[in-house]
């Protein structure tokens, strides 16, 4: 009666494992959600990009009439000049003092309009710069993931090869006792073996070395184990695109581009900010008040809320006549800031240019190098076998086989390696471009 329930109990328990197993699986697109979330860079540019929209608010409300109020209570003992009754008093005495002051800027509109273009510009600027930081991260997850699924299957490779000469060498031993084979081959073959055992355990202190640095990028925590996906979608493109096309491309979409190019027109703007100083400033105002004397015999109510309210308007003029040149200073850096900052848009360009040239050059070399090792592989394959078939036939040596083995052994790591060095350069090509934020599928909310 009890083996139905210990049979639901041991099938709940292994869908349990399986789920476990499964979490435990980081797929590239989680990667890079976990490192978008968490990075420290793009934390900052976050901040950064709040701080230059609350600053463009800022301009856009500062073409409105600035207003303030003020109040002031306060109780004077002494001989105290009473201004409502124009009586000179040596008693203690009670004052109340409230007014509301509007005043808005005429004359100095463009200075405000300018601020405005530079706001919103550094807005903009630092909105591409936030974007870029995030494309930068991307690459760099990618590359550390790509490290990592390299150095593991480095590790099969090289485990698939000890497992070939540990039965290599039982063969060996069994010829040997049976007279075939000199015992000296014995040492030779168990030589090998240490060797390519010594190889694996190098390269798993790699693996083990990228893939904490792949968990430190992320930031998760170090002491769980992860695993990858092993099957990467293939990142394609035209074959038959052209220099000019990509560059156009890039131009539309790289945002460090974009960023260089906001913060020239910005800088442009603070040119005119800073011009702005040289133009006199002619302002309106209107002031609403109102006070309240202890002296007078009426109250406070008829005192501050009809007897003694008093509208002002008027305007006010500020001509700037000499300054010791801090203006024409100010302007001469700003203008130097906005030339900088135009060759800087320049550069970039030119950069991106030759960025992509040098990368479609690297991915064409890359392929060809792929298929060249891969050639290199089967011939080096199919050489160890005959020289293998040549050794147990009596024909061979133990050193040629050794080489004959390494040889094989070098082209295949050699030809995982350009493989995954290939795959890597398609994602540079997307970030060359600005598309590798296309990467970022299903985004977590």
């Amino acid at each position: 009666m009890y083996k139905p329930f210990f049979t639901y109990l041991l099938i709940l328990f292994l869908s349990n494992s399986i789920v476990v197993t499964a979490q435990e699986v980081l797929t590239l697109n989680e990667a890079l959600q976990f490192a978008i979330e968490s990075n420290v860079d793009i934390a900052k540019d976050k901040n950064n990009e709040a701080s230059t929209k609350y600053n463009k608010k800022r301009a856009y409300l500062s073409l409105l009439p600035s207003v303030n109020a003020s109040a002031n209570l306060f109780e004077s003992t002494g001989t105290n000049f009473d201004q409502l009754t124009g009586v000179l008093r040596t008693e203690t005495g009670q004052y109340v003092n409230a007014s509301i002051t509007a005043s808005w800027d005429i004359l100095n509109v463009l200075n405000k309009l300018s601020d405005l273009k530079l706001s919103k510009y550094n807005h903009e600027s630092q909105k591409a710069q936030l974007e870029y930081t995030k494309d930068f991260v991307v690459l760099n997850v990618v590359g550390r993931y790509l490290e990592t699924l390299q150095a593991i299957k480095q590790d099969k490779i090289l485990n698939k090869f000890c497992d070939v000469q540990e039965a290599q060498l039982k063969r060996t031993q069994e010829l040997i006792k049976v007279g075939a084979l000199p015992g000296q081959d014995y040492y030779t073959q168990n030589a090998e073996w240490s060797r390519l055992k010594s190889s694996r355990e190098d390269n798993l202190n790699i693996l083990n070395t990228k893939k904490n640095e792949l968990m430190l990028l992320l930031r998760m925590d170090p002491s769980k184990e992860i695993e990858l996906e092993k099957n990467l979608k293939v990142v394609l493109f035209d074959r038959n695109v052209s220099i000019d096309s990509l560059y156009e491309k890039a131009l539309e979409k790289r945002k460090d581009y974009k960023q260089l190019e906001a913060q020239s027109i910005a800088n442009k703007h603070q040119v005119n900010l800073q011009r702005a100083a040289y133009i006199p400033s002619f302002s309106v105002y209107y002031n609403y008040g109102s006070r309240y004397s202890s002296f007078q015999t009426r109250t406070f109510k008829d005192q501050f809320l009809k007897d003694n309210i008093t509208n002002t308007i008027g305007v006010s003029i500020n001509i700037p006549v000499f300054n010791g040149i801090r203006v024409r200073n100010e302007v001469y850096k700003a203008k130097q800031n906005f030339e900088n900052s135009e060759l800087d848009v320049v550069q970039i360009k030119n950069d991106i240019y030759v960025e992509l040239k040098n990368l479609m050059n690297t991915i064409s070399a890359n392929k060809k190098k792929a298929a060249y090792r891969k050639d290199q592989t089967e011939s080096a394959k199919r050489a160890y076998e005959l020289e293998q078939e040549r050794y147990y036939l009596g024909q061979g040596n133990p050193l040629d086989l050794g080489v004959a083995q390494r040889n094989y052994i070098e082209a295949s790591l050699l030809l995982n390696q350009i493989k995954y060095q290939l795959m890597y350069n398609r994602y540079e090509l997307l970030f060359l471009t600005g598309n590798i934020d296309s990467l970022l599928l299903n985004k977590r909310s």
